[in-house]
């Protein structure tokens, strides 16, 4: 599909995701943090988190706190944005995760640097300013959502296709369709059925300051 098409499809796409909701909803509170010369601002961790968050909507309940001075929060697990690359797997890989015994750790991490790297390399470097933000907008948001797939599904595992899939191409994050992030039917009934790690998060009140 010709750039003009996609980046209009992705103005244009409201539809409701018509995935059915589980009945037991995982509950997760992430601190987020930001390290090194590409980290973002709050405005742009605002439109991150709130990708992330909608992507995980027919799923789980997902809430970002900004970490800060003075900023207490119950969140359980860990993310940060950083200029650092992965020396976990592939160096272009825009976020991971470790696993301790077959279990995910409490600590995210997407790199900033990988996504802009991906970005200068496709053809989404050649629109203006504020479609290359878009681009990492939802670059860092989809790894996000995508790494919190391997915590919540406690599994280093990947899916043929939807959020689990193992790359992104430029074109896949720039995909408008949310059919192209959704779990899979056994994915879903996973979540319903295993007591998760992030089900153990309550709110509280003094959740530090929250993101949008």
């Amino acid at each position: 599909m010709p750039i003009a098409g996609i980046f209009a499809a992705l103005l244009a796409a409201t539809a409701a995701n018509t995935t059915a909701m589980p009945a037991e909803r995982p509950v997760v509170r992430v601190l987020v943090q930001t390290e090194g010369a590409l980290a973002v601002d709050r405005r742009m961790l605002t439109d991150i988190a709130r990708t992330a968050r909608e992507i995980w909507r027919p799923y789980a309940d997902i809430t970002f706190d900004l970490a800060g001075e003075g900023v207490r929060s119950s969140a359980a697990l860990r993310l940060t944005i950083t200029d650092r690359i992965s020396t976990l797997s592939d160096s272009a890989s825009l976020g991971w995760i470790e696993f301790v015994d077959g279990r995910p750790s409490n600590l995210i991490t997407i790199s900033a640097t990988a996504a802009a790297a991906l970005m200068k390399a496709s053809r989404w470097r050649e629109l203006p300013k504020f479609v290359q933000r878009i681009f990492l907008v939802q670059a860092m948001a989809r790894a996000i959502a995508h790494e919190l797939g391997h915590y919540l599904l406690a599994s280093r595992e990947h899916a043929a296709q939807g959020l689990m899939r193992g790359q992104l191409t430029a074109d896949d994050i720039m995909q408008p369709h949310r059919s192209s992030f959704r779990l899979n039917r056994s994915q879903v009934e996973q979540l319903q059925r295993d007591a998760l790690v992030a089900r153990r998060d309550e709110p509280t009140e003094d959740s530090g300051r929250g993101l949008p």
